[in-house]
């Protein structure tokens, strides 16, 4: 295989130990990328300090940002530097919680080019080995999203973000992540958009990625135990995707009415008012993510 040029955007956010040991997986593997972009929200002089001495054969580029502007704003900022090196560049978006295996960007490449594929994933296994997923299913009725239960599974709809190989061909056409979710579904709308383009997706299940998931976030707690800030935007984004890509009206509105009346079976009252109110003002959405430490 006659490899095209790579490169790899790594997000950082209060992980700087999980994000160096990402980058030294990168330096291991059988194909490497040609160029690295960190991009730091919310950077501190210790963050900057540790990341900037951290050892590595590939060329890493550096961002910094004073704020946390979220997941997407993040990448799109690397993907712009990227291109401005490199217009026809694979875009590997890859979190910077995981630990991909020696192989992980040969056989997604080799997927990638085989299938030509738009957007490409890996399989992504937990700390502990167990599947985890790569892809996902959208409801056609509801809107709303399931992982795969096995990697056998087939029909998938979008390419987690977790692990997420773009194509010159497709950046350059669909071009940058929506950044109106800050965090959560927004590898799914470009998905879409791709898709929308003529563009497929493809699942590498040779490909493998451990991933420590929600460990900056607390989303991989348990069911019912997501922390507040999370549960209440991942339900506001679901809600924005499904409205925003044309899923049935009353289908959305069903999904919405299950995911209050688990809140309130989970006595979780205080979520119910917060998700309506993110979910029906874009102000109250901004007021939320800044209070919570971000910026929108």
């Amino acid at each position: 295989m006659l490899k095209p040029f790579v490169s790899t955007i790594l997000v950082n956010f209060r992980q700087t130990e999980k994000t160096i040991c990402c980058l030294q997986k990168l330096n291991e593997m059988s194909i490497k990328p040609d160029l690295i972009v960190i991009v730091d929200n919310h950077s501190t002089e210790e963050s900057k300090s540790t990341l900037q001495s951290a050892t590595s054969d590939i060329p890493v580029h550096f961002i910094f940002n004073e704020k946390n502007y979220g997941f997407a704003v993040a990448c799109n900022q690397g993907i712009r530097e990227v291109l401005a090196k490199q217009e026809n560049s694979f875009i590997w978006l890859l979190n910077n919680d995981t630990l991909p295996d020696s192989m992980a960007l040969e056989k997604l490449l080799e997927k990638s080019l085989e299938t030509g594929a738009g957007i490409t994933g890996s399989l992504i296994r937990k700390p502990n080995g167990d599947f985890s997923g790569g892809v996902g299913f959208i409801h056609p009725f509801f809107g709303s999203v399931r992982r795969p239960h096995n990697a056998d599974e087939t029909g998938y709809n979008y390419v987690e973000g977790s692990s997420f190989l773009i194509s010159p061909r497709c950046v350059n056409q669909v071009g940058l992540l929506s950044e109106d979710y800050f965090l959560y579904f927004e590898e799914t709308d470009y998905c879409i958009r791709a898709k929308k383009k003529g563009f497929t997706v493809a699942w590498a299940t040779e490909s493998i990625v451990i991933h420590d998931i929600g460990s900056s976030t607390g989303g991989g707690l348990r069911h019912g135990k997501v922390p507040y800030f999370i549960d209440c935007l991942c339900v506001r984004n679901r809600i924005h995707f499904a409205r925003k890509n044309g899923y049935p009206s009353i289908g959305i509105t069903l999904s919405l009415a299950i995911s209050l009346l688990l809140r309130i079976k989970r006595f979780q009252f205080g979520r119910i008012f917060k998700i309506l109110q993110i979910t029906l003002s874009p102000k109250a959405l901004k007021k939320f993510i800044i209070k919570n430490g971000g910026q929108l």
